[in-house]
This record gives C-alpha cells, structure tokens and sequence, in this order.
C-alpha cells in the first residue's frame, strides 16, 4: 500500500465507526484484485468544506453497470465469498456523516472509490 502526497491535518465528522469505512474500502481493494501483488494507493483532496479520501487499485475493476449497484445490501463481487454488506456498510456510514462515496475508473486499469466527507467545524 502506498499514501500519496501529505495527509491534510482536519477533522472529519464521524465517530467510532469511521475506521470502518476505510477498513472495508482497503480489505476490498485487496481481496477482490486479480493481480499479484495488488497494488492499493491512498490520496487525499481538500474540496471546499470537504475532504476527499481516494483508494485506488489495479484489480479488474468495476464494470459502468454495476457502479450503483455495488453499494446495496446482499451485492457481492464476482466470485466473492462474502455476505455483500460491507459496502453497504460503507454507504450507509458515509450517508450518516454527511458525505458522499462512489467508485470511479482508474487508469489505466482498477478503480478508485472515493469517500468524500464534511470537514467538522
């Protein structure tokens, strides 16, 4: 794993929970990549009044049409042995902070979710 760049000295909202967003984010990043070894970057962008965490992979990716899809209860990867609730998880925490998470492409292979979350006054 590798973190790119300085890691912004804010605060977030959030609680106890918070570390389970990036937890279930980089335990998927690594798990569900078909490559050996994977290959996971973390960066991070002020935006405004929010902070945005990017978690990057070189795995195969996520195909357009399952983009929204991914993040309801009971959905699973290809393959995937899990219950399909940890991205839900993720959703529905980053909801409850105020933010906001999606998953866009990487280049020139993978993908990157992005969580995006309000800086605390």
């Amino acid at each position: 794993m590798t973190v790119e760049g300085a890691i912004p000295d804010v605060d977030v909202v959030g609680n106890e929970m918070l570390g389970s967003i990036f937890r279930n984010l980089l335990q998927n990043a690594i798990q569900h990549n078909d490559k050996t070894p994977p290959e996971v970057t973390v960066s991070t962008a002020e935006a405004d009044d929010r902070i945005e965490i990017y978690i990057a992979d070189n795995g195969p990716g996520i195909p357009d049409a399952q983009k929204e899809e991914i993040f309801g209860r009971g959905e699973k990867g290809l393959e995937s042995s899990g219950a399909g609730i940890g991205l839900y998880l993720v959703q529905s925490l980053v909801d409850g902070y105020g933010g906001d998470v999606w998953v866009e492409d990487n280049d020139p292979e993978g993908s990157v979710f992005v969580v995006s979350l309000p800086i605390a006054e």
